[in-house]
């Protein structure tokens, strides 16, 4: 949808008309970064913005203006990125900032270069035609190090997102959030829906920074 399509959508949208001047400001450069928010809908956001994250447990598969949010409201993060040029920007800005343990766990050579079934959580397979021929285990496997009903937030906004759900379920605390952005794509959950049994979705649909269309993020809560 282009831009002026879509302006004229968000105003129509009663729910969403009141994200427009925020939505407009992220066309911004380094929007997000400066702002210190993750990328997910500004319903999303203004969600994450209501609770008291001092001294939460944060694991996030993605980093960028998410990693800073959570340091910025006094949460201890740990922080996965698969690609190193970004790593670098994020690590300076991360520089001399406590609470954070950053790391790059870069993709490795699959067994196979075909196309694969990337909703398979088993195969750590990204969709992104880059990494054809990759997988991300060593990427999604860094949350295993910690024990189960460990981190109060884990945050899917990054590679193999089957697989990160699938190794990060157990890892939240019971009354904890596991949010999957882009939600909408429903390969994300087509062969893991049953990890979540014991979640309540919550879906936020609506403006997201910088895109010009109605995006998705699911904030999961863990029952029990």
């Amino acid at each position: 949808m282009g831009f002026i399509r879509f302006t004229l959508s968000l105003l129509r949208n009663s729910n969403q008309r009141k994200h427009f001047f925020r939505w407009l400001s992220s066309s911004r450069k380094d929007y997000l970064l400066s702002k210190k928010q993750p990328w997910l809908t500004f319903d999303a956001i203004d969600f994450l913005n209501s609770l008291s994250l001092v001294d939460k447990k944060i694991f996030e598969y993605g980093s960028g203006g998410s990693t800073l949010f959570w340091i910025n409201h006094g949460a201890e993060c740990v922080s996965i990125e698969h690609n190193q040029d970004w790593y670098r920007l994020i690590r300076s800005q991360l520089a001399g900032i406590n609470g954070i343990d950053y790391r790059l766990a870069l993709p490795e050579p699959a067994n196979s270069k075909e196309a694969l079934n990337v909703a398979d959580p088993n195969l750590y397979l990204s969709e992104d035609i880059l990494y054809r021929g990759y997988n991300f285990k060593n990427y999604v496997s860094q949350i295993d190090t910690y024990p189960n009903n460990f981190f109060d937030i884990v945050l899917i906004d990054g590679r193999a997102r089957p697989a990160c759900i699938k190794h990060s379920h157990k890892k939240i605390k019971i009354g904890g959030f596991l949010i999957l952005d882009n939600s909408d794509r429903e390969y994300y959950l087509r062969m893991t829906s049953t990890f979540l049994y014991n979640y309540e979705q919550h879906i936020f649909r609506g403006a997201t920074p910088e895109v010009t269309w109605f995006t998705e993020t699911s904030i999961f809560t863990r029952k029990s």
